[in-house]
């Protein structure tokens, strides 16, 4: 069973997978660092991640991303 996520979860995690940091998703996407860190512990609850590592982890596991 997969996760839900929502779009903008998605592209926090994309980038996040991609190595980015939070400023900068936060500036690329158009929102504030604050959303992005509520995003990521809302996603860390949701998969029952430790941290950002495990939580990309399990959304490729999940194949929430790719």
């Amino acid at each position: 069973m997969s996760i839900h996520v929502t779009p903008r979860e998605k592209e926090v995690l994309v980038h996040l997978s991609n190595g980015k940091t939070t400023d900068l998703i936060g500036e690329i996407l158009g929102i504030r660092a604050n959303t992005i860190n509520t995003y990521k512990r809302e996603m860390m609850d949701r998969f029952g991640a430790a941290n950002v590592t495990s939580l990309v982890a399990a959304a490729l596991r999940q194949g929430v991303i790719t």
